[in-house]
């Protein structure tokens, strides 16, 4: 190979000039990612945001005041950080859900404190009551009938005699580099099973007339019972969620109350064996019915390219929780990443091509209101099949959802043009443990509704840490926040989306069937 030196004069002066802009541009480039990395790990505001959102706002369900008082905080924290942010209502949720007061415990044969948390969208008793349990044993129509007119006044509960099996599995784990060199070859991403927080089914397919769960517990509010329990979760922890087309009930009926598999399955045993069991109840919870809106919070920081600032790189989160605990990691977590991502953007002065905006979105857990909702505004009209103005303009879209645990990669969604691009764009951020491109469809949260227009809408491939474990249930607070995996996760979120707001094109989308 010739030296440089032994060049004509005139190659040399053409190499000059194109050379620098390009190694220079690469330095630019990991300057950039130099500036995200630092403000991210030496900067965090993780650590105030995630108690602020969980330990000061607390519980979040669709329609309560917490959610309400969650959506204000939103809108006010990034106008601080600088980010342009406002509130804005999707339409018509319908009637909120508030539990004022809760007590239970055990009276008769002795007394003992019980761990339960009622349903969403349930009753109140009539202040504090004490009554009978009755274990109602039936599988079919027929079967329930011989209860008739034993029911009135009392606590129901059903047979249950599933043994408690003791775990050997660790509670979280890290993936092994093997496991994540294989993953398009795994099952489904989702959250490992356990049985002790699956609901009993009452119904089956045979030909035989058996129960429903939904005319179990019509019979027994019409027989008058007090209060119907039910069996969720194990160790302590309460899985609990509700009805959720609770949001369109003009009045509430009985409490249904979730309780840890523990302390229902002596109750069950105590009355096999004979023994009266008799609790201490107080449950008072009401319909919020003052705002009836569904809200999102929406903010952007503008594109700087005077050609490309009306295409948009978004990424999102649902602000929403059920109300058992604090939403810690659902989707308190997501939450902070994505609000960190924000400031990490604004406060590192990096150039931003494209605008960015950040969703956080309202009513995910009843079934994507908040994103759907929007994405009909914005983006395509499904009862006029016909397109908004900004549905050409998105790039892609990144949610946050699955709780604490490192970002080791991204679901694809099959869109096989977008491997090599990623491929690219986890270089600055490889030696975090980021590397794997997954082409496998994860499980529901709001990146679907981007996905069904073709927008590439991602998810993360994360550590298994409490996703599925702990959501929905008692446990989930602010200490199933991992902080130094969640700032990890926002600086590999920010260097994506950075990449993503000054790549070339918008990324390529997946040809879907639209009805235009």
């Amino acid at each position: 190979m010739k030296s440089l030196f032994f060049l004509p004069i005139r190659l040399f002066v053409v190499l000059f000039i194109l050379y620098p802009s390009t190694v220079f541009s690469q330095v630019d480039d990991y300057t950039d990612f130099n500036k995200i990395r630092n403000e991210g790990l030496n900067n965090s505001h993780i650590h105030e945001l995630a108690i602020q959102l969980t330990d000061i706002i607390g519980p979040r369900l669709s329609g309560s005041k917490g959610f309400n008082n969650s959506i204000r905080w939103a809108e006010e924290t990034l106008n601080e950080m600088g980010v342009d942010a406002k509130a804005e209502a999707w339409g018509e949720f319908g009637n909120g859900w508030q539990m004022e007061k809760f007590y239970i415990a055990m009276k008769e044969p002795y007394y003992q404190p019980l761990i339960a948390v009622p349903q969403a969208w349930s009753g109140s008793t009539e202040g504090f009551v004490q009554a009978e349990v009755v274990l109602v044993v039936a599988t079919t129509k027929k079967d329930l009938e011989e209860y008739t007119g034993q029911l009135s006044g009392k606590i129901i509960i059903t047979p249950h005699d599933e043994e408690l099996e003791v775990s050997y599995k660790p509670l979280a784990r890290r993936f092994t580099d093997e496991e994540l060199e294989g993953y398009d070859s795994a099952p489904e991403y989702r959250a490992d099973s356990d049985p002790y927080m699956q609901e009993r089914k009452y119904s089956t397919s045979s030909g035989i007339e058996y129960l429903s769960y939904s005319d179990f517990k019509d019979f027994c509010k019409a027989e008058g019972a007090l209060a119907l329990i039910e069996k969720s979760g194990s160790f302590g922890t309460v899985r609990s969620g509700g009805d959720r087309h609770g949001r369109h009930l003009d009045e509430l009926g009985m409490p249904i109350i979730d309780m840890t598999h523990e302390h229902y399955a002596r109750m069950v045993r105590l009355i096999d064996r004979d023994i009266e069991v008799q609790l201490e109840l107080d449950v008072r919870n009401k319909l919020v019915k003052d705002d009836t809106q569904g809200y999102n919070v929406i903010a952007e920081i503008e594109g700087s390219d005077r050609k490309l600032k009306d295409e948009i790189v978004m990424l999102g989160a649902h602000i929403d929780s059920w109300h058992p605990g604090t939403g810690g990691n659902d989707n308190g977590s997501g939450v902070v990443v994505m609000m960190e991502v924000m400031r990490i953007l604004k406060e590192s002065g990096v150039k931003l091509n494209r605008t960015v905006r950040l969703a956080l979105w309202g009513n995910e857990e009843q079934g994507l209101h908040g994103s759907r909702n929007w994405a009909s505004k914005n983006l395509y009209n499904w009862d006029t099949n016909e397109k908004c103005p900004e549905f050409d303009k998105i790039s892609a879209y990144y949610n946050f959802d699955y709780g604490t645990g490192r970002i080791r990669g991204i679901f694809l969604h099959d869109n096989f043009a977008l491997k090599p691009i990623f491929d690219k764009f986890f270089k600055p951020v490889e030696d975090l443990g980021v590397f794997v491109t997954s082409m496998r469809n994860p499980g529901s949260s709001d990146h679907v509704v981007f996905n069904r227009l073709g927008i590439p809408g991602f998810a993360f491939i994360q550590d298994r840490i409490d996703y599925g474990r702990g959501y929905h249930t008692n446990m989930d607070t602010y200490e199933r926040i991992q902080q130094g995996d969640l700032k990890q996760a926002a600086v590999v979120v920010s260097s994506l989306v950075y990449q993503t707001a000054n790549y070339s094109e918008k990324l390529p989308r997946k040809d879907v069937f639209l009805e235009n």
